[in-house]
C-alpha cells in the first residue's frame, strides 16, 4: 500500500508538469506554423504589393494631407463667416432697439422719432447687405470645397443635399434682399418727413395733436397724413404696441442667434463637411497602417527567401573538407608490421 501510494504521489506532479507544458507546446506549434508561412514562396499578388507599395503609400499620404488641409480651410472660412454674421447680427439688434425706441417716442417728439426710426432702418439695411454678402461668399466657398472633396472622396458628393442647400440659400437671400429694399424706402420716407418738419414746425404740432386728441381740421389732417405717410409717427396706439411686440420678438431672436454663434465660435465647432473629410482621412490612415504592416511582413519574408540559398551553399562547403577526429581515425592509414618488412618498430631500431 505504501509503494502504491508513493507511486501515485509521484504521478500527480508528472501530470501537473504535463499540463504545464501544454501551453508551451501550443506556442511551439504556432511558432512552427509561422516559420512555415515565412518559408513559403511569395505569391504574385504579394510581389505586386512589394513593388507598388511605395507609390501607393505616397499617394495615400498626399490624399490624407489634402483632406486635412481642405477640412481646415472649410472650418477657417466658416469661422470667418460666423464672425461676420455676429457683427451683422449685433448691428441688427441695435437697429431693432432703435426702431422700438422710435415708436415709443413718436407721441413725445416727432423729430426724434423720425431720426431714430431712420437710423434704425439704415443700420438694418447695412446688416442685411452684410449678411447677404457673407451668405453668398459662404455658398460659393462651400460649393468649391464640395467640388474639391468630390474629387478626393466620391461619396461626399450628395446631389440631393446640394440642391436643397441651393433652394434654402436662394430663399434666404431673397428675403434679405426684400428686407433691404423695404428698409431703404422707409429710410427715405423718414428723412423726407424730418426735412418737412424742420421746415414747417407747425406740422409737428398738428401731428402731436392728432395723436393725443384725434381732433384736427380736414385740411390740416390731410396735410399731416400726406407728410408722415409711410412713417411710424401717425400709427395708432394699438398698432404701435403690435409693431413694438413684433420688433421685440425679432430682437430676442437676433440676441439668441448672436449668443449661439458666439458659443459655437468659442467651442470651435466645425462644419459637417469638414468632419466627414476628417473621418475619411482617419480611415485612410488606418488603411495605410495596415498596408505598412503587411508590407513590412512581406519584405521580411522576401529577405529570408533571398538569404536561404546563401546560407545553404556556405554551410555545405566546409562540411566536405573538415572531418571529425573519430572519422579520421577510422578512415586514416593504419601502420602495421608489414610496412617495416615484417619487423617490429623496436627491431628496426636495433638494426
Amino acid at each position: 500500500m505504501d509503494q502504491n501510494s508513493s507511486t501515485l504521489g509521484w504521478q500527480e506532479p508528472l501530470d501537473d508538469e504535463a499540463g504545464m507544458e501544454c501551453p508551451r507546446d501550443q506556442e511551439d506549434i504556432l511558432l512552427c506554423e509561422g516559420v512555415q508561412q515565412q518559408d513559403r514562396d511569395l505569391s504574385a499578388e504579394e510581389m505586386i504589393i512589394l513593388e507598388e507599395f511605395p507609390i501607393l503609400k505616397e499617394e495615400l499620404e498626399v490624399e490624407i494631407r489634402e483632406l486635412y488641409a481642405l477640412a481646415d480651410n472649410i472650418d477657417t472660412a466658416h469661422k470667418t463667416v460666423t464672425k461676420t454674421n455676429m457683427v451683422a447680427t449685433s448691428v441688427t439688434v441695435v437697429s431693432d432697439a432703435m426702431s422700438i425706441l422710435g415708436l415709443v417716442l413718436a407721441p413725445a417728439t416727432i423729430g426724434g422719432s423720425l431720426m431714430l426710426s431712420a437710423a434704425g432702418k439704415a443700420l438694418g439695411t447695412a446688416a442685411s447687405l452684410t449678411s447677404i454678402f457673407t451668405d453668398v461668399m459662404e455658398h460659393f466657398q462651400n460649393q468649391e470645397a464640395r467640388t474639391r472633396a468630390s474629387s478626393l472622396v466620391p461619396t461626399c458628393d450628395h446631389e440631393v443635399t446640394e440642391a436643397q442647400e441651393k433652394v434654402f440659400h436662394a430663399i434666404s437671400v431673397g428675403k434679405k434682399a426684400f428686407s433691404c429694399g423695404s428698409n431703404i424706402r422707409d429710410v427715405k420716407r423718414n428723412i423726407r418727413a424730418f426735412q418737412v418738419v424742420r421746415a414747417h414746425p407747425r406740422l409737428a404740432t398738428a401731428a402731436k395733436r392728432l395723436l393725443t386728441t384725434g381732433q384736427l381740421s380736414a385740411r390740416r389732417s390731410s396735410q399731416v397724413q400726406r407728410v408722415f405717410k409711410g412713417t411710424g409717427v401717425l400709427v395708432k396706439k394699438s398698432a404701435r404696441v403690435l409693431c413694438g411686440a413684433v420688433t421685440g420678438f425679432f430682437l430676442c431672436h437676433n440676441v439668441v442667434t448672436l449668443l449661439s454663434d458666439w458659443r459655437q465660435l468659442k467651442e470651435g465647432a466645425g462644419t459637417k463637411m469638414a468632419e466627414e473629410l476628417r473621418a475619411h482621412a482617419r480611415e485612410l490612415e488606418d488603411q495605410l497602417t495596415e498596408l505598412t504592416q503587411l508590407y513590412e511582413s512581406l519584405q521580411q519574408q522576401n529577405l529570408l527567401q533571398e538569404e536561404r540559398p546563401r546560407i545553404s551553399s556556405s554551410g555545405g562547403a566546409p562540411g566536405s573538407l573538415a572531418q571529425s577526429p573519430d572519422r579520421r581515425g577510422e578512415a586514416g592509414p593504419q601502420v602495421t608490421g608489414e610496412d617495416y618488412g615484417g619487423l617490429s618498430p623496436g627491431a628496426s631500431e636495433q638494426n
